[in-house]
């Protein structure tokens, strides 16, 4: 991709926020609408015009040719892994484009990206169970064709080599609610006497917790869980979760943050940013 802004053009005026067009009702949910309020928050302190853009998933022709029309100087592409055609097609795009997230190992140094430490995050879910005393430990991750699933489950896998243990047992799910409840009916149908539960998203715990509590286990009493976000979902479980962090509003502003300093600087290299996870301490543990 060109880092330069087309030529004849005056000062930098716009920036593209492009997002699937599938999330279109999810802009009050986390994983669009708080990369988007910090991304917007960063446009707008800079007295420029957000210009929000749809990719459909399908044909990136239209899209391209507005991006490649001079109608803005840079661009912000959220949630990429429901974008893979785009992402192919966007090489050629003058002036600078960085995303949020990177699901894809083909994102690499060649291109802008911010992403949250998944790997880290995953290693410290299994320190948070294996300080509380658990030692019986199992996993649900999110679908292994996903980057950041792979990066918690081998964070989470290696935080329990240090300690001299395995994952008791790990299943499968998308990420969703009733992935979470199946893998965990699975989870205890095969390893009845876990005491400790990594989920790979929140919305999987709040599936895994309704399992734990119809089984007749008290979290977290007979098994502590930790999720992964720290959305609204996890706040308002039975019990609050335990979450890892990852901080998405913050992940849209440093986005961001990359095209304005790639717009001011037309030979500026590509550049990427990985942003620590943390702990959000709740009841589940």
């Amino acid at each position: 991709m060109n880092s330069g802004k087309p030529a004849g053009r005056g000062e930098a005026t716009s920036v593209a926020l492009i997002v699937p067009s599938s999330e279109l009702e999810s802009f009050r949910g986390p994983f669009v609408g708080a990369p988007l309020q910090g991304a917007l928050s960063v446009v707008s302190a800079a007295h420029l015009q957000p210009v929000l853009l749809m990719d459909d998933g399908r044909d990136p022709g239209p899209l391209l040719h507005y991006l490649c029309g001079g109608h803005v100087d840079a661009a912000v592409v959220i949630l990429l892994h429901e974008s893979e055609m785009l992402f192919k097609a966007l090489g050629d795009v003058p002036g600078p484009v960085v995303y949020v997230g990177r699901p894809t190992l083909e994102l690499d140094e060649s291109r802008f990206w911010v992403d949250a430490d998944h790997y880290g995050g995953g290693r410290l879910a299994a320190r948070t169970l294996l300080e509380a005393g658990r030692r019986r430990l199992v996993t649900i991750t999110g679908p292994m064709t996903y980057l950041p699933a792979q990066q918690r489950l081998n964070g989470f896998r290696d935080e329990l080599v240090e300690w001299g243990l395995e994952p008791l047992d790990v299943a499968h799910g998308d990420f969703h609610m009733q992935s979470g409840a199946m893998a965990m009916a699975n989870l205890i149908h095969r390893t009845p006497d876990i005491d400790g539960l990594f989920s790979g998203s929140d919305l999987m715990a709040a599936g895994a917790l309704r399992v734990l509590n119809a089984s007749g286990r008290s979290v977290p009493e007979d098994v502590a869980v930790v999720g992964f976000d720290d959305t609204v979902v996890a706040a308002t479980s039975a019990p609050p979760l335990t979450s890892i962090n990852q901080p998405l509003r913050e992940l849209g502003a440093r986005a961001a943050d990359l095209a304005l300093t790639a717009m001011k600087d037309g030979t500026a290299e590509p550049r990427q940013l990985v942003l620590p996870t943390t702990v959000t301490w709740r009841e589940s543990v």
